[in-house]
C-alpha cells in the first residue's frame, strides 16, 4: 500500500522484496476486516471465504458467540493477495525488485544510501525516502537510529496448518480457543477458508515450542472430534510483536510501518488491514515530502500523527486489555465468559467491561482501572 500510494501520487517509487515471490512466505491467518475502504473489491482471486463473526471458548469449553451487525470480514489468500496489491502498485508506477535484501542503510547528505544484495552482488540505491516495512525483524530502522527491536517475549510465536477435512462448527464464523494449557499468553485460531481451514495459534512462553503446542490442541484440544480426519496441506510459522507501537516511527528521511512498527492488535495480533491502512499514509506523506523538496524529520513526523490519530487508542486498549487476560488463571477465564452471555453482538469492549464486573464483581481488580 506504501509502494502504490507513494507512486499514485507522482513519487518514483521502488517496491523491495526480499522473496523471490512477492507474498511467500506466509506468516499469518489471512483474517482481515475489511478492504473496501482501500478502493478494493473482495476478488473471488484472492478471497477465499466471507467471516461474519467469531466464536470463544473458555479454557473449560464455555462458548460465547460474537457478530458483528452488518459488517463482514475476509479470509484471504495472502500470497496470492500480496501479489495482487504489488500488481496494483505496478500499475500506476513503482518499480518492483524481488529476491534483494536491505542489508545495510547509509546517510550520503541529504539522502539515503539502501544497500540491497542481489544474487550475490551488493548494489547502492540512492534515495530521498525510505519506508522500512521489513516486519517484525525489522532492522532498517534500527539503522536509521530508531528503537524497533523486540524482546523475546513481546513477540507472539505463531505456528498454523492449513488443513483439510476439518469439522467446522460454522463455515462464516472464526473459532478462538484460549487457556493457560492450551496457548500460553494467546490463544487457538481456526479460521474457514472455503475447502481448507487455518488452525494454528501463537504463544507467549518458554517451556515449549509453538508447534508443540499447535499439536497437543490438535490431538487432545477442545475440537480433537473435529479435527480427528484433519490433515495438513501446509505449514507456517511467523512472529507476532504484541507489545504495541514502537516509541517513534519516523526520522529524517526515513518512515517505519506495519509490524516493524507495532502497528499490531496486541489482543488479537491482527495487522494486515493496520499495516495497510498505515502504509497508505507513508505512501502518501513521503510522496508530499518530496515534491515539496523537504523529507526531513519535522515534515515526515506529520505520518505519525495522522497514523496515531486514527489507531493509536485503539493499539493502547488493545495492550491494556492484552496484560488484563493474561494475568488471569484459567478459572477466572471461564468466569469472564460466564459473565459475557452466551452471544454478543459487536465489538464494544467498554460495554463488556461493565457487563463482567456486574455479573462477576470477583474480576472488578482486573478491569477497574478502565472504568
Amino acid at each position: 500500500m506504501a509502494s502504490y500510494a507513494s507512486a499514485k501520487n507522482g513519487a518514483k517509487t521502488l517496491l523491495i522484496e526480499k522473496s523471490q515471490e512477492i507474498g511467500e512466505p506466509v506468516r499469518c491467518a489471512e483474517a482481515i476486516p475489511s478492504i473496501e475502504e482501500f478502493g478494493l473489491k473482495p476478488e473471488p482471486e484472492f478471497v477465499r471465504n466471507i467471516i461474519k463473526g467469531g466464536i470463544l471458548f473458555s479454557p473449560s469449553g464455555k462458548k460465547v458467540t460474537v457478530t458483528q451487525d452488518k459488517a463482514q470480514g475476509y479470509i484471504v489468500e495472502r500470497k496470492i493477495f500480496d501479489k495482487y496489491l504489488a500488481i496494483r502498485a505496478a500499475k500506476v508506477g513503482s518499480k518492483v525488485a524481488v529476491k534483494t535484501t536491505a542489508i545495510d542503510l547509509e546517510r550520503d547528505g541529504n539522502y539515503w544510501n539502501v544497500i540491497v544484495e542481489f544474487l550475490g552482488e551488493e548494489y547502492a540505491i540512492k534515495t530521498k525516502v525510505v519506508i522500512a516495512a521489513d516486519g517484525v525483524e525489522s532492522n532498517i530502522a534500527e539503522y536509521a537510529g530508531l528503537k524497533a527491536k523486540k524482546k523475546p517475549l513481546e513477540i507472539c510465536s505463531c505456528a498454523e496448518y492449513e488443513m483439510t477435512n476439518v469439522e467446522l462448527l460454522d463455515k462464516n464464523m472464526m473459532e478462538f480457543y484460549f487457556g493457560n494449557e492450551v496457548a500460553p499468553g494467546g490463544y487457538v485460531w481456526i479460521f474457514p477458508k472455503g475447502e481448507t481451514a487455518n488452525v494454528g495459534l501463537g504463544v507467549r512462553d518458554k517451556k515449549k515450542k509453538a508447534i508443540d503446542y499447535l499439536e497437543e490442541f490438535i490431538e487432545n484440544g477442545l475440537a480433537k472430534d473435529r479435527l480427528k480426519d484433519a490433515t495438513p496441506i501446509e505449514f507456517k510459522v511467523g512472529g507476532a510483536p504484541v507489545s504495541g507501537p514502537i516509541e517513534k516511527t519516523y526520522t529524517d528521511g526515513l518512515l517505519v510501518v506495519g509490524d516493524a512498527a507495532g502497528q499490531i492488535s496486541p489482543l488479537t495480533g491482527g495487522g494486515i488491514y493496520l499495516a495497510m491502512d498505515c502504509g497508505l499514509i507513508a505512501g502518501e506523506v513521503a510522496s508530499k515530502a518530496i515534491k515539496a523538496n523537504d523529507w526531513s524529520e519535522e515534515t515526515l513526523k506529520e505520518y505519525e500523527r495522522r497514523w496515531k490519530e486514527k489507531h493509536y487508542e485503539y493499539l493502547m486498549n488493545h495492550l491494556k486489555y492484552r496484560k488484563i487476560l493474561e494475568k488471569m488463571s484459567d478459572d477466572e477465564l471461564d468466569a469472564l465468559a460466564e459473565a459475557l452471555g452466551d452471544s454478543l453482538e459487536g465489538i464494544d469492549l467498554k460495554k463488556f467491561v461493565k457487563r463482567i464486573i456486574t455479573k462477576k464483581p470477583s474480576l472488578l481488580k482486573y478491569f477497574k482501572d478502565l472504568l
